[in-house]
């Protein structure tokens, strides 16, 4: 609100963002204290740092705290999210003994058929 208010305190926006604290909170029926801030609330935050306030090294740094706050976000890429496991498993089906994007299966009737990398693809497949 404050770089709405006064375009030129860019800088001290940026610093209020950085400076909150993601503070831990009882909710009823949690087994645990959770963390306040929402994956969406994070979201928006990091596109305005990156978008409205344009200032990319916050929007990095902000991106990194939310990886671990939110380490399945594909968003935020964090630590155990399927946009890391991705990642792993194109470095894997590079290697040759597990076939390419150019490795062929034939199926039951005999043509052959190249990989997707999607389930139909072994729906014809006897086992």
């Amino acid at each position: 609100m404050l770089y709405v208010l006064e375009p030129e305190k860019n800088s001290e926006a940026v610093k209020i963002i950085e400076d909150s604290t993601n503070n831990l909170m009882l909710i009823n029926g949690a087994l645990r204290p959770v963390k306040e801030w929402k994956l969406r609330n994070c979201i928006s935050v990091h596109k305005l740092l990156g978008m409205v306030l344009v200032d990319p090294d916050a929007a990095s740094r902000w991106k990194a705290q939310c990886a671990e706050y939110f380490p399945f976000s594909t968003y935020f890429e964090g630590p155990c999210s399927s946009a890391i496991a991705k990642s792993a498993e194109e470095k894997i089906s590079k290697a040759p003994q597990n076939g390419g994007p150019d490795h062929e299966v034939v199926l039951q009737s005999g043509r052959p058929h190249s990989s997707n990398g999607k389930v139909e693809v072994f729906k014809d497949l006897t086992i």
